[in-house]
Parts: structure tokens; C-alpha cells; sequence
């Protein structure tokens, strides 16, 4: 440094310089200048964070009470008393919500102490928190956090930003903003209460258990108002890490956090040291254990009953509410909806008991498979296989194989043939799919006919191993055989036509008329039986006529049929197209895709219901979680037949079951009127029974998954299985019949060759008993003329044959006449030939004494009925002489249920329906 005179002389000179002095104005002036920059930076970017922040408020959602409602509600479904029979889980949605009221202090503590210990005192932020976990954030480096939200914005982050995605820091930061901005909002609008108890109910506690009151039923088996101090402390433990924490899989974890719970309730006073000491020692995991695995051995799979109400309230909230597929979907299953069935428990109980029971099913059951396999080699090249394709292959040596076999050890067998062909290597992935199923099958449905209600409903025989399987009650369309006979050939006929048990029909050959022409004939199902002639309908109905029920339906055209069929309430009808249903043989049961066993169990509920048909009701309401009520089921009901005409149906129905040739008879309740109709298709592939008391209407299927036939020992069982649930049904309740039409039925004596007015002695007196006999009829009805079908005729003695001039021994014979055969089909011996007249006269003429005339008998000349003797039995049918309407009066008032054997008078004519039977 220069000290010397001059150098301290140009020192000062360079400070006065101008230069110099320019130098440092422009210093200042740059000084200045950035000091005011900064300043407006620092202001500007102070603005800026004020703005974004409000904008990032702005933009929170708006927030009232209503927004922190947890949402995903398991549903529940309740039987006809009440109780809880399902609960309708799907992941995310197994939440039950109770109020704060009903959740003891020691719970709500136990997550106060955990989880914000500050909750009561804090605006819905927690400050002193907030700068705790910095300064342990800070201290570790942000090696460990600790986090710092509240209880009010843990609500507000699973009801309110449970949409927001986090996956970058703004959003994180954004989210973090507006979640503390409302959590000060909520604490305004909310008291301290209401926040925790929605909290209480929304969080996460693992096992798809959302709230206290899921997950205390889930480990403990209880409600959440019966936990102790111990079992609280294990719920609060779970909150940090649902998966971690859990007391199932992980319970050292859990203990380990269930101990902080304990000790911050402790040191926040909530429990005193006694009760500390005693939750801490208490053994609580052996007990979650315990339940856990009782919990997995009842693991909930939905009964049929369920699984169709279920369908029925999801179609109903898309008809009848208005919702979409998927928002009917969505809230049947995290809607939280309580659906009232009318499943009966006591009935319900009945029918799984009897169908679990091995003794009610034929003895050599077999077993169906239904399989599939996928391979995935290295390369990932997928190769599918399937049963048909296993089928294939064994039918190369065995033209008759089909996936049955005799026991599961013989259908894995045939699974590790097949596959052991198909060159699966151990670089192969393997994807099988294989169920065993017992065959054959069955599935039955009782509903209460007055209500329209399903009281009972089970889809088939054997475990039930998954929810939504194959319900073969109301998923399966198959043939229903005879059983239509009822709705569509005689309902339609009384209704349309006036016909009724009295109205006679001549069985004998008949043939269908197929594109206006005459086709194939139509058989009886007794092959052993021949023709029976001139017929009453009630008669047809008993011994299940085939040729009664299809001349019917011609009668009444299928066109008719069909309508009433569908006021019936069937949907499976085919109405267009070349294989359409309105043919003769859909009298028989013959229909393009078939029926449903709900469906068909309907329409006969209709029958006992007075012809007024209900649509199967599975349900009465649907409340949602709010308590209001979503879905009124209210009976849908049609008018079809006049209850005269039920009644009349159901009269003729109870011989099914009680009278002669009755089909039904094994079905009979003993010390119960019943009533109702058998059904066999003419493969032997179905067998139904319909049935009906004055209480409920239950219907019985029997058949093969894959349509193989039915042996002898499989077609009859199913009306012993009816009975012996039906029974148990109606253990207990008063014996009484049908509620007969306080007007409208009357009666009268008939002739049951002809339908008319029976004459004395002449109908009674052709050689057979029972010709004449009492039957009802709707008023107005009720035939006014006199028997056409019987007239008394000169008959030579010695040949039996109509007399000539020439014959010198002759008497007056009753004899019934009959008709000319349709066009195109030859006639045939029935059980009316050997005291029938053919309208061919000459034909029957005797042949003995020629050369005269034929000798019209004194009523032909006279047109007064002469006494006619009885005839002798000429001896061509040694059981013609069968009386075909033997039994009771049906007004003589025993009861036809009374203890009598099933088989007792039964016409040895009629035979025991076989396999194929009708």
C-alpha cells in the first residue's frame, strides 16, 4: 500500500474524478434497482403462491356432512321372519354402518389414541403434530416420517379425495392443501361425533372389512358394542397397514402395535393401569384363530334361493327403477340394500334336509363331468381342449360313451386317459377346469299360491360348491311333458269352449295334421292298454290320455293355446320363425326350448289359485341404506280361467292323485287333500310333478344334465320325494279341501260315453258298470239333451250280431255307437268295440241267417225306450267289463285322501306308468 504525499494526492484526486464518481452512481443505481426486483419477485412469487394455493382451494370439492358418508355397503337379504340369510359381498363393499351411540367408548379411545390424540382439542388440523414429524423428518434426514393427519382428514381422504391420484408430487401436494383447508371446513359444519363416527365406519381393517362393526364380526364373531378394551386395541392396530397389521396373517405384527394402543391409551388416560395390564395379558389371537377357521369352514356361498332373488331384484331395479345395468348391478352389491324374500326357513330347511337325503334318490347314482383343459407351452402357444373333444376320443372305441360314470374315482380315470394323449411336457403350463356332478339331477320349487310367493326353492342335489351355479329351478328350460295337458289343452277348452270333466272324447287312433295334411300318429303312452274309446276329459286327465289332450287342443286350436299359455306366465315360448310352438303337440309338452320349473310351478299355482295367475314373487321389498324403500314387489296378477273352471281342473287333478288309473298316486299326502299332474316326455329324458294342497303349489323335476335317458328305476321316485316333502310341509296345519265357487258349479247325471244326459235303462244297461254317473259342470254349461251315443238295437242270439227279418230268436241290446275314424286313418279295437256299433250297419249284420232285412229295434220304431236287459259280456276283451269310472261320487263327501292305498281300485287295465310313461 502507497503512504507517501503523492500517492496519497492521486488517491484523492481518483475519488473526485469524474469517472470515478459516474462508477458509483451507476453502483447505487444497480443496487437499487435489483433490491426492488427482488422485492417485486419476492412479492410476485408471495402473489403467485397465494394464488396457486387458492386456486388449489378453489378447486377442493365442496364439502357438507353428506360427503363423508362412507360408501360400499354389503347388502343383506332377509328370509319371511326376519332373518338374515345373505350378505351380498363384493370387494370393498363389506361395511355395516352403526351409530356412534352403539360403538362403546373404550372403541372409539382406542383409535383416538393411535391414530390423533389430540382429536378433541384440534380445529381439524393438528399443528403441534404437523411440527412434530418435521422435526423427526428433519432429524433422520427423511429417513423416517411420521405422519400427522388427523382424524378428520383421514375421513375426508377416504370419502372425499379416495378418487384423486397422488402420483406425482404436485398432485400429492395439492391433495395435502385441500385436504387441510376442508378438514377445518368439516370441523364447522360436523361435530367431533358425527366426524369420528364416519370415520369409525369408513376405514379400512383388512379382510374386505370397512368399519368396526365388519370387522369385529369378521375376527370376533360379534358386534362391535360387545368388544373389550383387548379386542379394540386389535382393530386400532390395524389402521396404519391393513395388510401388515393383520391379526390373521400377520398377528405378531399386530400384537406388536396392539401394545402401542394399549400404552397410549394408558398414558392418555383413557384406560386405567388395571385394565391396561388385563387387555395386554389377554390370550386374544387364539380366539381371532379359532373363529377364523370356523368363519372358512362356512365360507358363504349363496343358496339357489338367494342366487335367483338376486336376478330378480337386479331386472327389477333396470324394469321398475329405472337404473342401468350397471348402476343395478353396483348398488345390489356395495349399495347396501336390504331385500326382504319371502323364503320361508321352516320350508327352506324341509326341502334341503329331504334332497341331501341319499335314501329319497335311486340308489346306483352316477356321476356327470364337465371339463376343459389349456395348455400354454414355452413359446406360449395356447392349445384348448374340451369334453367334447374328450368325448371324441373314447367314442372311437365306444359308440355309446358319454361323460356319466359310476363313481368320481372313474371320471378321473378318464381324465388321466385323455390327457396322458395329448403330450403335456413339464415345460407346459396347465390350466384344467373339472366338476363332478351326481346325475340324475333334480330341482323343486313350493310357493304359497294365494301370495304369488316362493316359499322354498332348491336348483339341484348334491353340495352346492360355489354361488351362482347352474339353478336348475329357474335356469334350465326342459320338456315338461304331460304336465301341459292342463294349461294347454283342457284350461283353454273349459274357458273357451265350455268343455268339462263331463265332456267325452273318443280315444282311438288319431293322427296330427302337419302342414294340412295327416301326419304321424299321436300314441298313448300305455302301450299296454289299447284304446279306451268314448272318454270323459276327466278320464283323459287322470290316466293322462294322450289322444284326449292332443284332440283338445285341435278343439281349441293351439293359436288359443298358446295365448293362454302365455297369460300362464311363460317366456320361453317360441312365437316366430319355422319352429314355432303353435302345434298340436305342445298339448303334449312338445316345445322348441322348453320351461323353467318356477315358471311351470306358477302357472299351476294359477290353477289352485282361483285361474288367477301371480308372477313368482321372490321378494317384497328393497330398502336402501338410507331406509327408504327402492322396490315395492306388490303382486302382479292376470285373470286366465274362471275360478269355476280351477275348480273344476283341480276336481279332476285330485284323481290324478286319489282315483283309479291315477298316475299321481305315489305323490299322495297322507290326511292332506292333494291334487295335481305327472308329466314323462315320451324319451324318458323328464319327469315332472305338479302338485297342489289348499296351502302351496310345489313342482318336481328329475332329469340328466346332459339329456341321457332315464332308467325304470329313475321316472317314479321324484312323486314318493314330493310327497315326503310336501308331508313335512304341511305337518300341522288343518285338513281341509279346495275352496268350491259359492255360485257357479252345478251337477248332473251323465252318460260318460257321450257327455249327455245319462238315460235309464239304456246307458246303464250296455254290460258295464259305472257308465252313468254324477259329475259337475259350470252353471249354464251342463249338457240338456239326452245320450246320442247309446241306442237299443235288435240283436240276433245266435251270432250276436244286429238281426234280420230271417232270425228267429232276437232281443232289444243296448250298444254304444262309433264314430267314423278321421280321414286317412284306419280304425282300431278299443275298450268300446265289443258293445259298440260301427257306423258301418251292414258291416255288423248277421251273416247267419240271410236273405232278410235288417229289424229296427222297438225304440227305433216307437222313439220309447223299451226295458232293455242287461247285455251278457260277449267274452272278446275278458277285461273289457273294467269299471273305467270306479271310485266314490266326487259328492259323496269322504275324504279321497283318507288313509286309502294308492293303488286301491286300480283298473288292471291301466298299468303302472313305465318308463316313457306320458
Amino acid at each position: 500500500m502507497n503512504y507517501s504525499k503523492k500517492g496519497t494526492s492521486r488517491k484523492k484526486k481518483s475519488l473526485k474524478s469524474k469517472s470515478t464518481m459516474m462508477g458509483k452512481k451507476i453502483g447505487v443505481v444497480f443496487l437499487k434497482t435489483l433490491l426492488v426486483l427482488v422485492i417485486a419477485l419476492g412479492v410476485a412469487g408471495l402473489c403467485g403462491a397465494i394464488g396457486i394455493i387458492k386456486g388449489v382451494i378453489e378447486n377442493a370439492p365442496s364439502i357438507t356432512s353428506a360427503s363423508v358418508l362412507p360408501r360400499g355397503y354389503k347388502s343383506t337379504v332377509y328370509d319371511v321372519e326376519g332373518n338374515k340369510t345373505a350378505e351380498l359381498v363384493a370387494e370393498g363393499t363389506n361395511r355395516t354402518y352403526v351409530k356412534i351411540e352403539n360403538i362403546p367408548k373404550h372403541v372409539q379411545h382406542a383409535f383416538i389414541a393411535i391414530e390423533d390424540e389430540r382429536f378433541y382439542e384440534h380445529n381439524g388440523i393438528d399443528v403441534r403434530g404437523i411440527i412434530r414429524a418435521g422435526v423427526k423428518g428433519i432429524a433422520s434426514g427423511f429417513k423416517k416420517t411420521e405422519g400427522a393427519s388427523t382424524i378428520t382428514q383421514q375421513l375426508l381422504k377416504n370419502n372425499v379425495f379416495d378418487f384423486m391420484s397422488e402420483s406425482t408430487m404436485k398432485d400429492r401436494v395439492e391433495r395435502k392443501l385441500q385436504e387441510q383447508y376442508l378438514a377445518v371446513k368439516l370441523e364447522e359444519v360436523m361435530s367431533k361425533d358425527q366426524i369420528l363416527e364416519s370415520y369409525l365406519n369408513t376405514i379400512n381393517l383388512g379382510q374386505n372389512c370397512l368399519g368396526v362393526q365388519a370387522a369385529a364380526n369378521r375376527y370376533f364373531g360379534k358386534t362391535v358394542s360387545e368388544l373389550t378394551i383387548s379386542e379394540a386395541a386389535v382393530l386400532a392396530a390395524i389402521t396404519k397397514s391393513p395388510s401388515a397389521n393383520n391379526p390373521i396373517s400377520h398377528p405378531k405384527d399386530n400384537a406388536e402395535r396392539r401394545s402401542l394402543v394399549l400404552q397410549y391409551m394408558l398414558e392418555q388416560e383413557y384406560i386405567s393401569q388395571r385394565e391396561y395390564e388385563s387387555a395386554l395379558a389377554d390370550d386374544v389371537y387364539s380366539r381371532i384363530e379359532e373363529h377364523n377357521e370356523e368363519n372358512e369352514s362356512t365360507s358363504t356361498i349363496y343358496s339357489y334361493f338367494v342366487d335367483e332373488v338376486t336376478d330378480q331384484v337386479k331386472n327389477d331395479l333396470v324394469q321398475k327403477a329405472g337404473y342401468s345395468e350397471t348402476q343395478a348391478h353396483n348398488a345390489l352389491y356395495s349399495g347396501g340394500l336390504k331385500i326382504y324374500t319371502t323364503q320361508n326357513p321352516k320350508i327352506q330347511r324341509i326341502l334341503d334336509e329331504e334332497f341331501a337325503n341319499p335314501d329319497n334318490f335311486p340308489a346306483e347314482s352316477r356321476v356327470g363331468l364337465e371339463w376343459a383343459l389349456t395348455v400354454v407351452d414355452k413359446d406360449g402357444t395356447q392349445t384348448n381342449y374340451s369334453q367334447e373333444m374328450m368325448t371324441a376320443y373314447f367314442k372311437q372305441t365306444d359308440e355309446s360313451f358319454e361323460l356319466l360314470f359310476d363313481d368320481e374315482a372313474s371320471a378321473q380315470a378318464a381324465i388321466d386317459e385323455y390327457v396322458s394323449t395329448l403330450g403335456i411336457t413339464d415345460d407346459d403350463t396347465v390350466y384344467e377346469s373339472s366338476q363332478m356332478t351326481i346325475q340324475p339331477q333334480a330341482s323343486m320349487v313350493i310357493m304359497d299360491q294365494s301370495t304369488g310367493e316362493v316359499a322354498a326353492m332348491i336348483g339341484g342335489r348334491g353340495e352346492k360348491n360355489a354361488s351362482r351355479t347352474l339353478n336348475r329351478a329357474s335356469g334350465t328350460f326342459r320338456q315338461p311333458g304331460s304336465t301341459f295337458k292342463i294349461l294347454a289343452a283342457y284350461a283353454p277348452a273349459f274357458e273357451e269352449l265350455g268343455y268339462g270333466p263331463g265332456t267325452v272324447q273318443y280315444d282311438g287312433p288319431f293322427a296330427y295334421t302337419e302342414n294340412g295334411r295327416i301326419g304321424r300318429l299321436v300314441n298313448n303312452w300305455d302301450k299296454n292298454t289299447r284304446y279306451r274309446g268314448w272318454t270323459t276329459l276327466r278320464e283323459g286327465i287322470t290316466r293322462s290320455m294322450n289322444i284326449m289332450a292332443v284332440k283338445t287342443i285341435t278343439d281349441v286350436t293351439p293359436a288359443v293355446a298358446v295365448d293362454y299359455l302365455l297369460r300362464f306366465g311363460f317366456t320361453s315360448l317360441v312365437l316366430d320363425g319355422a319352429n314355432n310352438d303353435y302345434v298340436q303337440s305342445i298339448a303334449l309338452g312338445g316345445l322348441t326350448t322348453g320351461v323353467s320349473n318356477l315358471e311351470l310351478t306358477a302357472a299351476y299355482a294359477a290353477v289352485a289359485n282361483g285361474g288367477t295367475y301371480i308372477k313368482p314373487r321372490m321378494y317384497t321389498k328393497v330398502v336402501d341404506n338410507d331406509g327408504n324403500v327402492i322396490l315395492n314387489n306388490w303382486p302382479d296378477e292376470t285373470d286366465v280361467i274362471s275360478e269355476q273352471n280351477a275348480w273344476l281342473l283341480i276336481d279332476c287333478m285330485k284323481d290324478v292323485v286319489n282315483g283309479a288309473g291315477g298316475t299321481g298316486g305315489p305323490a299322495r299326502i297322507s290326511g292332506m287333500t292333494t291334487a295335481g299332474k305327472t308329466g314323462t316326455t315320451s324319451a324318458n329324458k323328464d319327469v315332472w310333478f305338479e302338485g297342489m294342497t289348499p296351502y302351496y303349489t310345489a313342482g318336481i323335476w328329475v332329469g340328466y344334465d346332459n339329456n341321457h335317458k332315464l332308467n325304470s328305476s329313475e321316472t317314479n321316485f321324484h312323486k314318493k320325494l314330493w310327497s315326503t316333502v310336501m308331508t313335512r310341509v304341511h305337518e300341522g296345519l288343518e285338513n281341509k279341501d279346495f275352496t268350491k265357487p259359492s255360485s257357479g258349479i252345478v251337477q248332473c247325471v251323465i252318460c260318460t260315453k257321450s257327455g249327455k244326459l245319462g238315460v235309464g235303462g239304456l246307458c246303464d244297461s250296455d254290460g258295464r258298470s259305472g257308465i252313468v254317473r254324477n259329475e259337475y259342470f259350470v252353471e249354464g254349461k251342463q249338457p240338456k239333451e239326452v245320450c246320442d251315443k247309446h241306442v237299443a238295437v235288435s240283436i240276433c242270439v245266435d251270432t250276436g250280431l244286429l238281426a234280420t227279418t230271417m232270425c228267429p230268436n232276437r232281443v232289444p241290446q243296448a250298444k254304444v255307437l262309433l264314430p267314423d275314424m278321421q280321414s286317412g286313418v284306419a280304425e282300431a279295437v278299443t275298450l268300446d268295440t265289443a258293445y259298440g256299433l260301427s257306423s258301418n250297419l251292414a258291416s255288423g249284420t248277421c251273416t247267419l241267417h240271410t236273405g232278410g232285412v235288417y229289424v229296427p229295434s222297438e225304440y227305433e220304431m216307437s222313439g220309447s225306450m223299451p226295458s232293455v236287459p242287461p247285455a251278457p259280456d260277449p267274452g272278446a276283451d275278458p277285461n273289457a267289463g273294467a269299471d273305467p269310472n270306479a271310485g266314490a261320487d266326487p259328492n259323496a263327501g269322504v275324504d279321497p285322501n283318507a288313509g286309502a292305498d294308492p293303488n286301491a281300485g286300480i283298473d288292471p287295465n291301466a298299468g303302472v306308468p313305465q318308463a316313457g310313461a306320458e
